[in-house]
């Protein structure tokens, strides 16, 4: 009996317990009081009530964070890609964007980037809903430039494009050559392009092909643009040397605000009427000669210019302004460009594999005219590169180009003050990068 009188007040406590709770979370939800101040009164009286209070508060609190997060940032279903062989509308498809919406996200991108522009290695990134809808779609040109598609209530994709900004550097190395100029750069922890770069800014006054000689010092002041630490691309260079023994070369690049062009110490420009080369990679394997023996025709005869060997299919520029007179077949000479410069000037390339002008037009220097190959009489893929004047051969390395107009008597004070700081910097803030070949 005491047992069963025990239960019973048990079961009232509890049943009291219950009810107490029920109307205590009936009048938080009505009240006006703060529900600070309901857990706080609460607290006084149960402090076992008040927890649960306190967890229900923060279930509701959890709740409310959970879809308001939610509604900033739906979970998607990412799918990543890249263009390889196929179009863009075919990349889609095999990841199960319908045909319509291909068409609507093609249509919405139209004003900002144009899709039959997609290049192999562009990046793309598909997020879809639960029910898979496209919802956002993001198209990665390289690592500065991206376009970012994201669908709005009415089904509409609202395209923006997104730079990003990137840290420049500026850099001072120098190189000794114990290789040729591009495998010596290379070696000294920069890259092709810099030594393009450096190269094209020389092109009038210096043959890379046969000038460099091991010793030969090259001094670069050149911008380094990163993006998170991360190297991303050469800016300009903004001075640079090639020191030999006996002649040094300089150019600085100067802008006024209103033209930018690289010069000399003295001020005069650098470039001049003919480029010393036709091609930007390869090297001499035959020079003018009155003399030769011809590996194709097996006798002695006059090679009338000088050949440069390079890979099939590497672009060939012609070295002045001028006018194309003939680009077709000539024996022995296999698909051929003639073109005529001022002063009865006029420059020939044989042996290519592809011709890019046709007689008539008009070409500006540093122009590609034609492609490297081994037509004709050859034994290899290269070009013979011929200058003439009034239709006799000459020596490519014997022309002395005419050089352009020096800066104006009113910039030049400013110019020496830039060399000289340039000057400055090129000899104190050295980074040495010694070849290792």
């Amino acid at each position: 009996m005491a047992k069963i009188q025990r239960i019973k007040k048990r079961y009232t406590f509890f049943s009291a317990v219950i009810i107490f709770s029920i109307v205590l979370l009936f009048n938080l939800i009505l009240s006006t009081t703060s529900k600070t101040d309901i857990i706080h009164d609460a607290s006084t009286k149960r402090p076992d009530i008040a927890k649960q209070i306190i967890e229900s508060l923060i279930q509701e609190q959890s709740k409310s964070i959970k879809f308001y997060n939610n509604s900033i940032e739906p979970e998607y279903i990412i799918k990543k890609g890249s263009i390889n062989r196929q179009p863009i509308y075919c990349e889609l498809r095999d990841h199960g964007v319908s045909s319509l919406e291909i068409l609507k996200l093609s249509d919405n991108f139209r004003n900002v980037f144009d899709f039959k522009r997609a290049q192999k290695g562009d990046q793309y990134t598909l997020f879809f809903s639960k029910d898979n809808e496209l919802m956002k779609f993001i198209y990665k040109r390289d690592l500065l430039t991206q376009y970012l598609a994201t669908k709005n209530d009415n089904g509409v994709f609202l395209v923006e494009k997104q730079e990003f900004l990137l840290t420049k550097e500026t850099v001072v190395k120098k190189f000794i050559l114990k290789d040729s100029l591009f495998q010596t750069i290379l070696s000294g922890g920069e890259g092709h392009t810099l030594a393009f770069q450096f190269a094209e800014i020389f092109s009038w006054d210096i043959d890379f092909f046969l000038f460099p000689r091991t010793g030969d010092r090259v001094q670069i002041e050149f911008e380094k643009l990163s993006k998170d630490g991360k190297f991303v691309k050469y800016g300009k260079i903004l001075a640079a040397r090639y020191i030999a023994p006996g002649k040094t070369f300089s150019a600085f690049l100067f802008n006024n605000g209103k033209f930018e062009n690289y010069y000399d110490e003295n001020g005069k420009p650098m470039r001049k009427m003919f480029l010393r080369v036709p091609i930007k990679s390869g090297h001499i394997t035959s020079s003018f000669s009155l003399r030769r023996f011809h590996p194709v025709l097996k006798k002695y005869r006059r090679h009338t210019g000088i050949d440069y060997g390079s890979r099939t299919g590497t672009p060939i520029f012609a070295t002045a302004n001028g006018k194309v007179r003939f680009a077709g077949w000539s024996p022995g000479y296999g698909k051929l460009v003639i073109v005529v410069h001022p002063n009865g000037y006029e420059t020939y390339y044989g042996h290519c594999s592809k011709l890019l002008v046709k007689p008539g037009k008009f070409v500006s220097q540093g122009e590609v005219v034609a492609k490297v190959g081994s037509t004709g009489h050859a034994t290899g893929p290269h070009v013979h590169y011929e200058v003439r004047i009034n239709r006799k051969p000459i020596n490519p390395n014997m022309i002395k180009s005419t050089p352009g107009k020096p800066l104006a008597e009113k910039y030049l004070a400013e110019y020496k003050t830039l060399v000289g700081k340039r000057l400055n910097s090129l000899e104190s803030n050295i980074k040495v990068a010694l070849s290792t070949h």
